[in-house]
Formats: C-alpha cells, sequence, structure tokens
C-alpha cells in the first residue's frame, strides 16, 4: 500500500480569497463548455473512486491482520429498509458533488460571469501567494 495522500496546501496567514472565483469558468473546446464538463465530472469520479479504493484497500488488511476474511460476508449482505434509505440519501449527495459543475455552469450564465473575469480572480490569487 502507498503513503496517505498529501495534505492539500493552505492559505498564507492573513490572506484572504474569495471562497469561489467569480467570472465564467474557462473553456478548452469549442462545444459551449460540454466537453470540459464532462472532463470535470470524469475527474470528478476517478478522485472518488481513488480515495475508495484507498480506503477499501486498507480496510480489507486491517481485517486481514484480525484474521477476517471478508469476501464471502460482503457478498451475502443484504441492507435493510433503513441502510437502503441512508445508502438513497448519500448517493443524492455524492451525485451532487459529481455533477456540481453543471449547477457552476447555471450560476454563471444567470449571473453573466465571463471567462475573464474568472482569469483575473485566479491571477490576483497566485499573485498574493
Amino acid at each position: 500500500m502507498g503513503e496517505p495522500t498529501a495534505p492539500q496546501a493552505q492559505p498564507v496567514e492573513g490572506r484572504s480569497f474569495p471562497t469561489t472565483a467569480r467570472g465564467a469558468r474557462p473553456t478548452f473546446f469549442d462545444d459551449g463548455g460540454a466537453t470540459d464538463a464532462v472532463l470535470a465530472i470524469v475527474t470528478a469520479l476517478a478522485s472518488e473512486v481513488w480515495a475508495l479504493r484507498e480506503r477499501q484497500r486498507t480496510l480489507e488488511a486491517v481485517l486481514a491482520e484480525a484474521g477476517i476474511d471478508v469476501a464471502v460476508a460482503i457478498e451475502a449482505y443484504r441492507p435493510d429498509e433503513a441502510e437502503t434509505a441512508d445508502r438513497a440519501a448519500e448517493a443524492a449527495v455524492f451525485a451532487g458533488r459529481v455533477y456540481r459543475v453543471f449547477e457552476e455552469m447555471r450560476e454563471e450564465a444567470l449571473a453573466g460571469d465571463t471567462e475573464d473575469r474568472y482569469l483575473q480572480i485566479v491571477d490576483r490569487a497566485f499573485a498574493e501567494l
């Protein structure tokens, strides 16, 4: 198993940046942002899958060290109604994270944001680091 993922960089003390950059998200493909949105979704899914794979491998290793082989138990497990409802709620939150790019595109369109404004905010943030 590899090393844990490095923590994210922390902002310089005393510096404050907007929570999100204002302005339209830059596009790299000439199709109104559709390909860029799909690429963002695939990237979000890939990060989710990788995080799950790391956790699953860790859990399996911990259980194996304790002498527990979980493969048969996992295949036989059937969630009850409460667990099924909980999973459905978590799935909705997950889908919201994955498809957030579409919500951002809608917000940008309603606000009339531009790609130039977005890049100005990003440039300002990096200049102040």
